[in-house]
């Protein structure tokens, strides 16, 4: 029994090494930036402006997949520039830099338009486990937070 609990562990701490691990950071239009983790509510203010900015760094070597083939789904959907069906209004494309030979930076702009519970979901599928991460947002109707 201890063999196999070490095996799964083991197991365990290999394939958490092999994601890639992503930072986000979001500024309301104020200019005024707070660090948002995973899995935990950040509250917005209905029909305000965010940029969300991510970062992150490959902890493996030559990722086959570059930063462009990471998908933004917003409750289940792809997140589509402009697309005033949705939530959260993106208003452009991701924008990436390379910052390092293994980490990239990026950042989204988008209006916090409908009020709610909406999950944004993060993914990278590569081979080399990628990363799956999912941001709640609240955001109240009438603009209160």
């Amino acid at each position: 029994m201890k063999t196999l609990l070490c095996i799964l562990c083991f197991t365990a701490a290999a394939a958490a090494l092999s994601a890639c691990e992503f930072t986000f950071e979001i500024t309301n239009s104020e200019g005024i930036t707070g660090t948002i983790t995973p899995e935990k509510t950040a509250v917005l203010t209905q029909g305000e402006m965010y940029t969300l900015s991510f970062s992150y760094w490959e902890d493996h070597r030559s990722c086959p997949l570059g930063p462009e083939g990471t998908m933004f789904l917003l409750n289940g959907e792809r997140w589509r520039v402009q697309r005033e069906t949705q939530p959260l209004v993106l208003t452009d494309s991701p924008y990436w830099e390379d910052t390092a030979s293994r980490s990239k930076t990026g950042e989204v702009h988008f209006i916090a338009a409908e009020p709610g519970r909406w999950i944004l979901e993060i993914l990278r599928v590569c081979s080399r486990e990628g990363y799956h991460g999912r941001l709640f947002f609240l955001i109240s109707e009438g603009g209160s937070s």
